[in-house]
């Protein structure tokens, strides 16, 4: 089984082109959803957020995703701190996830991972791709999506990487900017070029 890492900033589109990649017979994973669960299940992994980042557990001990958000896209040393202590149980979710994919026989797994390269997880893939977007597009995308204000969204993507960080890492783009039919097309193209 081929693995393709699908990496990009908020509000580009990688959901739908993970449902692009679906709809040809792909397996997968959203390790933004690997993440949610972790956060719902795993209490090793909520223990350690909650000894470095303090109060953002809710009585439920439930993590408060959006107050822990608040202190980590505001401050780049705090978000490198969170990355420490969950990627290597988003890593070991993945690898668990492969494992199933393969043994059911699924030729291309695309695994669905913003921080893909910050989180060392591309090492695990046969190649990458950055879906990206102009900053307006992904500004209304999250705000819709999210149900957040203007300057919250700019906030989160003034947080991550600029395509300049995707070009000089990935092997494919998709330009997530147009119609559904240009992003199929786009990811058409990658299915193809990988598994001829």
């Amino acid at each position: 089984m081929k693995i393709l890492g699908l990496t990009g900033g908020s509000g580009t589109g990688k959901s739908a082109a993970s449902t692009a990649f679906a709809s040809l017979g792909c397996a997968v994973i959203d390790a933004d959803a690997s993440y949610r669960m972790l956060c719902d299940t795993c209490t090793p992994m909520l223990e350690e957020i909650q000894s470095v980042f303090l109060d953002v557990l809710s009585s439920d001990s439930k993590l408060d995703r959006k107050k822990l958000g608040a202190i980590v896209f505001a401050d780049p040393d705090k978000l490198l701190q969170l990355n420490a202590i969950t990627h290597p149980y988003i890593r070991q979710a993945a690898r668990e996830a492969f494992a199933d994919y393969e043994q059911a026989g699924y030729a291309l797994c695309i695994y669905d991972a913003p921080v893909l390269f910050e989180g060392g997880m591309e090492d695990l893939c046969d190649k990458t791709c950055a879906v990206l977007a102009d900053r307006e597009t992904r500004i209304a995308r999250i705000m819709g999506r999210d149900s957040i204000t203007r300057e919250y969204a700019a906030l989160r993507i003034d947080a991550q990487p600029e395509d300049a960080f995707y070009h000089a890492r990935c092997d494919y783009f998709i330009q997530n900017d147009a119609d559904l039919d240009t992003l199929y097309a786009q990811v058409r193209r990658i299915y193809d070029d990988i598994l001829r």
